[in-house]
């Protein structure tokens, strides 16, 4: 699995400075946050210009960017998106389902909107990862296989978060054996608790929480899974460079050490 790190932990820094520091931690691979409202890393309305800065900031750094985090399901964006992410050389973008959970007609609703937003990757040579999401239509791994199942677009995968599915009151190992070969990425995080909120970032720090990690790693493994695992903490949007460093470092060093205990 290729260990990676969402920039979105680096929140209050510029992304020069957080590809810098996401290298600095130890990690060899990135996700790029283009999430609006929250961190724009990448933003294709900044247009080409913006496509030779992140190319040069990216071989600066050493990292490969292995996906990008759009989070809204919002087709006139992810139009935009697609295209940056292709120019970037970026095969897969994550986004959430949007809509509400329990809630059959919003289901309905996210997953046709699913299915032409899935259509729309296809085209631009796009893996697009849903990611079952607390309070959305899609937020566990049941309704994530009634997205599967009633979405035959072959560019659709799904976005394996072990924290989203822990708060949805089901075993991530569990799950990520009942997907298989759907996954087709893996956010990875920890919590403290089943509560919906997840918690301060500290909180979410692999191996800090109670979600069993090791065997959700394994689980992994064992499907044959040997994508990218990004670290995706969020909340820090205001953390001076050292503590971000610090969640980031922390998480990556108990990441591999998991990894080569179970390999």
């Amino acid at each position: 699995m290729k260990v990676g790190c969402n920039t979105v932990v680096f929140a209050a820094v510029d992304l020069g400075t957080a590809l810098e520091h996401v290298a600095m931690a130890g990690y060899e691979n990135v996700e790029l946050a283009a999430i609006r409202g929250m961190c724009e890393h990448a933003n294709p309305d900044l247009g080409k210009d913006h496509v030779n800065e992140v190319r040069g900031l990216l071989e600066d750094s050493g990292l490969t960017a292995t996906a990008m985090e759009v989070a809204s399901p919002d087709r006139e964006r992810l139009e935009s998106i697609f295209w940056l992410a292709g120019e970037l050389g970026i095969g897969i973008v994550n986004i959430g389902s949007g809509g509400e959970s329990g809630d059959e007609e919003s289901t309905k609703r996210s997953i046709a909107n699913i299915a032409d937003l899935a259509s729309l990757a296809d085209e631009n040579g796009i893996r697009l990862a849903v990611k079952p999401h607390v309070g959305q239509a899609i937020y566990d791994g049941k309704t994530a296989l009634r997205l599967t199942d009633e979405v035959e677009e072959k560019a659709l995968g799904l976005n394996f978060d072990p924290s989203h599915l822990f708060r949805a009151d089901e075993e991530p190992q569990d799950v990520a054996r009942l997907w298989g070969e759907r996954i087709a990425t893996s956010h990875f995080r920890d919590c403290a608790s089943r509560e919906q909120a997840v918690g301060p970032p500290e909180n979410q720090i692999p191996g800090r929480g109670i979600v069993d990690i090791p065997a959700t790693l394994r689980a992994l493994q064992e499907t044959g899974y040997d994508g990218p695992l990004n670290l995706e903490v969020i909340g820090a949007f205001d953390y001076p460079l050292p503590r971000a460093m610090g969640v980031a470092a922390e998480s990556r060093g108990y990441l591999r050490r998991c990894l080569q205990e179970i390999s």
